[in-house]
């Protein structure tokens, strides 16, 4: 449709999530694309509103300038910025992922939040690992998460990722909008017609793998050795570590690290050091957007130049280290009682 108004896309192609999002956008197919893409980010800064408005709520001890000051950056992170650009989803995820991050309705939360961008899937380890006080939560939000993802798909005839989407999913991505660990050991392994390869020859699926589980066993030893408690850290950590295991995960489905900002910033505060690392962590993720202004010309000079190419990924694995960190060190019992 959009094709045909001759409205262009800038990167990206068709539609590759499951169905259930596009069948609840369905209403704006009846507006031109031009009106349509205006209520959509309209509606994209109101949800942005609300999920800052239930992040912040709880941090009203703070100075009414650090709220203003964290607002604002909410406000302006790059990946926000990024998602209204690019028409992205990631907005109408954030405040379901919000509303489960301060413990309310986590099932259909984690379940709604999954079947428009899959990487929330990650969050159901915090249940499971809450053990038998969350049974019957975790029991269902993955059969509420399977009924959403699946059945739109099997309704209207559509039988999803294959054995084929699968393989592409996890085969190598050069592209350079890819911040997921799968585009840095892509474009580490392979030249592109934007960077040269450091490491030609790397194995980038099997590497890939190898780096996306071993930062997941860390995440979930983490997790579940503070059986799930507190629930909010635990689910920041897990959603922190989807957003980088996705492939071919953009800049701006980096949005949800704004729940770790929320769990971690009133914890580091007063520590100069920690605080530093959070700062140094989202720091990188806004270089990352400045160097992608010129991505075409930046990395040619050098394949060195290439390990630039992932300053989010490096931040953002700077932000999920900080939030195990602080899990880790957490005292034991300063979480909420009841699942």
């Amino acid at each position: 449709m959009v094709q045909g108004a001759g409205v262009q896309f800038q990167v990206g192609t068709g539609y590759s999530y499951p169905l259930l999002f596009a069948i609840l956008m369905l209403p704006l197919a009846a507006l031109s694309p031009t009106t349509a893409a205006y209520v959509f980010s309209g509606l994209g800064l109101l949800a942005l509103a609300v999920s800052v408005t239930i992040l912040l709520a709880p941090l009203s001890r703070l100075r009414m300038v650090e709220l203003l000051l964290l607002g604002g950056y909410a406000g302006l992170f790059t990946s926000v910025r990024g998602t209204i650009y690019f028409g992205q989803a990631n907005l109408l995820v954030l405040p379901l992922l919000a509303v489960a991050f301060r413990g309310r309705l986590r099932a259909p939360m984690l379940a709604l939040a999954t079947a428009v961008k899959l990487y929330p899937v990650a969050g159901l380890v915090a249940l499971a690992a809450r053990g038998r006080r969350a049974l019957v939560a975790l029991a269902a939000a993955v059969g509420l998460t399977a009924a959403l993802v699946a059945l739109p798909n099997l309704l209207l005839g559509r039988s999803g990722a294959g054995g084929d989407r699968v393989a592409g999913f996890l085969g190598p991505d050069t592209f350079w909008t890819n911040q997921s660990i799968n585009g840095w050991v892509s474009r580490l392994a392979l030249t592109s017609d934007m960077t040269t390869a450091p490491l030609p020859g790397l194995p980038v699926t099997p590497t890939m793998l190898a780096l996306v589980l071993a930062v997941g066993v860390a995440v979930i030893v983490v997790v579940v050795r503070r059986r799930g408690d507190p629930w909010d850290g635990c689910l920041a950590l897990l959603i922190a570590w989807g957003v980088v295991a996705a492939p071919k995960n953009s800049l701006w489905n980096y949005t949800p690290l704004l729940l770790a900002l929320a769990w971690c910033y009133p914890r580091v505060r007063l520590r100069p050091l920690l605080l530093l690392a959070l700062v140094i962590g989202f720091a990188l993720i806004e270089v990352q957007s400045r160097i992608d202004l010129v991505h075409d010309t930046f990395y040619l000079g050098s394949p060195a130049l290439t390990w630039l190419s992932s300053l989010a990924l490096y931040g953002a694995l700077v932000v999920l280290g900080l939030t195990a960190y602080l899990l880790v060190r957490e005292p034991a019992g300063s979480g909420e009682a009841a699942a």
